[in-house]
C-alpha cells in the first residue's frame, strides 16, 4: 500500500506534488502549534515541580496508554527517551499531555498504589499496607512517612503553585503568541459597514454603508476587527436575545449611537445577527476574478487577475475613502440594464479598460409574487409617506400586479413612485420620493427571502408563490397557475453539460441542484433563480407545486432559456477589504497581546455561562476534530492568524483545566484548598471516588464532543 502511494506521487504532475507537499507542511504546522500549547502547559507543572524538589517520572505530550488487540501489543508512543530520572515522550493519543510526579496519579485505579509508593522513606522499599488507613494521623507524622521527593510530602502552598503553574504558563505564552502576531502584523477585515441586509435591524435603523464600528456592547476599539464585532454580537444575542445591543458607528468626524435588537440568522436560528456585512474591496481575486459563465468571465482575462478597479464610466474611484467601492457598487445595483466601463490597474502596473455589459437573466417560465411589506427604515421615505408593515403592493404606477423581480427592477431606477397598496379592506395610493441612500448590496442580498432598494426605505417578502407562468417552457406535465406554492425543483439526471461542468464549482452546483431545491426560509425562490444562471440553455427541471385551492401536488417538467430581464449580479470576483494591524513597538505589541488574552478569556467565561444557562446548542460545541479543522483554516491564513488561534486555544485550555472537576488541575486545587482549611489531607477514599466520577464525566464529555464533531463534519 505504501509503495502504491509512492508510485502515485511519482506519476503526479509537479503542481500536484507541490500541493501534497504544501498540505503536509500545513498540517505539520497545525500539529506543532497545538502540541506547543500542550507542551507549555505541562512545562509549567514540570518546572514548578522541579523547583520544589518533586521527582518527575514522566513528561508526555499526548497520552500513552497500553493498547492491545488480542495478543498483539500496539505502540503507545510515537517516540520516547530518558534523561536523568524523567522519561520524555510523545503519546499516541493526541488529546492532551501530562507530567507524572511521584505520589500523584489522575487514574483512580492507581491512586492507592501511588499513595503507597509515596509513603516510602528515601532508601526504604515499601511501607506496610495497613499504613494506608492512617488518615487521622497528624500532618507532621504523615509528612514524616512520605518520601521527601513525592508530591504529597510538599507543603500545601507549594502544591498549589505546582498545580496552577500549567494554567499560568498558558496565559503567559498566550499573551506572547498574540504579541508576536501583532508585532509581525495581523491582517484583518476592519469593522466597516460594507452594506446592510434588507429588512435587518441595522437596515431598519437607517445605518448606511461607509461607517466604522468603534464600539459594540461595551467593547471599544478604534481599530476593531469585523470578526471581533461579529463575535460580540453573537455572544450578546445568545445570552439575552431581546436585549438591545449598543453600537457606536463613526461617520467621518461624527459618532452615531444605535441600540439594535438582534434577529435569528436565516441559516441557523440560534445564531443572532444585526444585518451588517463586511466591506468589499475594488480588487479582483488573484485566483478567480469572475464567476463561471458570467459576463465578467467573458470580458476579464488572466492578465486581469489581482487587478484593481480604479474608475467606472470615466469617474475615478477615491482609493482613500473608507469604502472606496461604494459609488461603484451603488451604480451596479441601480443600473443593472446598462453597460459599464471599468478602468483597471493590473498587477503589473499597466492600465486597462473593459466594458461590462448587463447580465442577461435565465428563467424557467416561472414568475413569483411580491409579498407584503415586512420592514420600514425608521424615519425613512416610505415611513414618512405613510406606508405600513403588512401593506400589499398591488401596483407601481401603471404596472399592475408586479411580480417580485419586476418590482425590484422598477425600484432600482430610483425615481419617485406611486404605490397602490391594499391595507386590510382598504386600497390606498402612496407617493414615495427616494432619498440618496447608497445601494452597495444586491436588493435580494442574503438568502433572498426579502428585497429592498435602500433609497425607498421599505422591504418586502419574496415568497415562493407563482404569480405567472409561461407555458412555452413547459416540457410536460401540469401547467402552473397563479397562487400555486412551489415545493421543490430538482435538476433532472438526463441533462447533459459542457466539459467545464465536470469539476470545480459548476460540478458542485449540479450536484446540489440534483438533490432538489426544497423551498423554505433558507432555500428561497430568489436564491434558486440566482443559482441557475450558470446552467446552459435547455437544462430541464422537475417542479413540484401545491395548488392553493385544493392542496393537490402538481408536477411539471420545464426547461431553462434566456429571459428578457437582467440580473443585478454580473460575476465580478472581488476580494474582501483587508488591512494589517502592526504594533509599532514591543511595548505596543505587549499591550495588544494582553488585550487579546483578556478578550479570549472573557469569551471562554461567557461561553461557560451560556452553557450553564442552556443558551448554547450542541452544534456550537466543538471537540478535537473541530479544533484541528479551525486550526487548519487559520494556519492557511498565515502565521499571524495561527498565532492568534494559539492564543485562543491557550486561554481555553487555561480556563477549562482550572474548572473544579477532579482529574483536572482545578479539581486538585479544590482538594488542596480543603486541606489548607482543615489542616489535613482529604480522605483518600473520598478523593479516589470523586476522581473516578470526574474521570467518567470527562470521558463522557470527550465521547460526546468527538461524535458531535463527526456528525457536523
Amino acid at each position: 500500500m505504501i509503495s502504491d502511494l509512492f508510485l502515485l506521487l511519482a506519476e503526479s504532475e509537479p503542481e500536484g506534488l507541490m500541493a501534497v507537499g504544501s498540505k503536509f507542511l500545513l498540517w505539520t504546522r497545525v500539529a506543532l502549534g497545538i502540541g506547543l500549547v500542550i507542551f507549555v502547559h505541562e512545562l509549567g507543572h514540570f518546572v514548578a515541580a522541579k523547583t520544589f524538589g518533586v521527582k518527575c517520572e514522566k513528561f508526555y505530550v499526548g497520552f500513552d496508554p497500553p493498547m492491545k488487540i488480542g495478543p498483539i501489543k500496539l505502540p503507545s508512543t510515537l517516540g520516547k527517551f530518558t534523561y536523568g530520572e524523567t522519561e520524555y515522550g510523545i503519546g499516541i493519543i493526541p488529546l492532551g499531555g501530562y507530567v507524572k510526579m511521584l505520589g500523584q496519579d489522575d487514574d483512580p485505579r492507581k491512586m492507592k498504589d501511588e499513595a503507597a509508593r509515596a509513603r516510602q522513606l528515601a532508601g526504604d522499599e515499601e511501607v506496610d499496607d495497613d499504613q494506608d488507613g492512617e488518615s487521622d494521623a497528624s500532618a507532621a507524622s504523615e509528612l514524616a512517612e512520605l518520601d521527601p521527593r513525592s508530591l504529597p510530602a510538599k507543603p500545601v502552598w507549594q502544591r498549589m503553585i505546582i498545580m496552577s503553574a500549567g494554567v499560568f504558563m498558558n496565559v503567559v505564552t498566550g499573551a506572547m503568541f498574540a504579541a508576536a502576531a501583532f508585532f509581525y502584523g495581523v491582517p484583518y477585515t476592519p469593522a466597516i459597514i460594507g452594506g446592510v441586509t434588507p429588512g435587518g435591524p441595522a437596515w431598519q435603523a437607517g445605518i448606511e454603508p461607509g461607517g466604522q464600528v468603534v464600539s459594540v456592547d461595551g467593547m471599544d476599539d478604534a481599530q476593531m476587527h469585523f470578526r471581533e464585532m461579529r463575535s460580540a454580537i453573537l455572544h450578546a444575542g445568545l445570552e439575552t436575545p431581546d436585549r438591545p445591543i449598543p453600537l457606536t458607528v463613526a461617520f467621518d468626524s461624527r459618532n452615531v449611537q444605535y441600540e439594535l435588537v438582534t434577529q435569528p440568522h436565516p441559516l441557523q436560528n440560534r445564531f443572532r445577527m444585526i444585518g451588517i456585512t463586511s466591506p468589499t474591496s475594488t480588487t479582483l481575486s488573484d485566483s478567480e476574478n469572475a464567476a463561471p459563465r458570467s459576463v465578467a468571465a467573458d470580458v476579464l482575462t488572466e492578465q486581469d487577475l489581482g487587478a484593481t478597479i480604479v474608475s467606472f464610466n470615466g469617474t475615478p474611484i477615491d482609493e482613500n475613502a473608507m469604502v472606496p467601492g461604494t459609488p461603484l457598487f451603488d451604480y451596479l445595483n441601480t443600473h443593472p440594464d446598462q453597460s459599464i466601463q471599468l478602468g483597471l490597474r493590473r498587477a503589473d502596473g499597466s492600465n486597462h479598460v473593459v466594458e461590462l455589459p448587463p447580465q442577461q437573466s435565465k428563467w424557467i417560465g416561472i414568475r413569483t409574487a411580491a409579498g407584503p411589506v415586512t420592514a420600514l427604515v425608521t424615519n425613512g421615505p416610505a415611513e414618512k409617506a405613510g406606508l405600513k408593515v403588512g401593506d400589499v403592493i398591488e401596483a407601481v404606477g401603471d404596472v399592475t400586479s408586479p411580480d417580485g423581480e419586476e418590482l425590484v427592477l422598477i425600484l432600482a431606477q430610483r425615481e419617485p413612485i406611486v404605490l397602490t397598496v391594499r391595507r386590510g379592506e382598504e386600497t390606498l395610493e402612496i407617493e414615495i420620493t427616494p432619498d440618496d441612500s447608497p445601494q452597495t448590496l444586491s436588493p435580494t442580498y442574503g438568502t433572498g427571502d426579502k428585497a429592498s432598494i435602500n433609497a425607498y426605505g421599505f422591504a418586502f417578502d419574496l415568497p415562493a408563490t407563482v404569480s405567472a407562468f409561461d407555458r412555452a417552457l413547459l416540457v410536460k406535465g401540469d401547467e402552473l397557475q397563479p397562487t400555486d406554492e412551489l415545493k421543490s425543483i430538482t435538476l433532472l439526471a438526463s441533462n447533459e453539460y459542457p466539459d467545464d461542468f465536470s469539476t470545480g464549482p459548476l460540478a458542485g452546483l449540479v450536484e446540489e441542484l440534483s438533490k432538489g431545491w426544497k423551498f423554505d426560509e433558507v432555500q428561497t425562490a430568489a436564491g434558486f433563480f440566482e443559482s441557475i444562471q450558470s446552467l446552459p440553455e435547455g437544462t430541464e427541471f422537475k417542479v413540484l407545486a401545491e395548488r392553493a385551492e385544493t392542496g393537490v401536488i402538481v408536477e411539471s417538467v420545464v426547461k431553462l432559456t434566456t429571459d428578457q430581464r437582467v440580473r443585478f449580479e454580473r460575476g465580478l470576483g472581488l476580494v474582501a477589504a483587508e488591512e494589517i494591524q502592526t504594533a509599532s513597538s514591543l511595548k505596543e505589541a505587549s499591550v495588544l497581546g494582553i488585550r487579546e488574552c483578556r478578550r479570549r478569556l472573557g469569551e471562554v467565561f461567557r461561553f461557560l455561562n451560556m452553557l450553564v444557562h442552556g443558551s448554547v446548542s450542541k452544534d456550537q460545541v466543538g471537540g478535537p476534530i473541530k479544533i484541528f479543522q479551525v486550526a487548519g483554516s487559520e494556519a492557511e491564513r498565515g502565521v499571524s492568524a495561527q498565532l492568534l488561534f494559539l492564543t485562543m486555544l491557550s486561554m481555553n485550555l487555561a480556563v477549562l483545566n482550572f474548572l473544579p472537576i477532579p482529574v483536572l488541575d482545578g479539581g486538585h486545587m479544590v482538594f488542596l484548598i480543603c486541606e489548607a482549611i482543615m489542616g489535613r489531607r482529604v480522605n483518600e477514599e473520598l478523593e479516589m471516588r470523586l476522581t473516578l466520577v470526574g474521570g467518567l464525566m470527562l470521558l463522557a464529555l470527550m465521547v460526546f464532543v468527538f461524535f458531535n464533531d463527526l456528525i457536523n463534519i
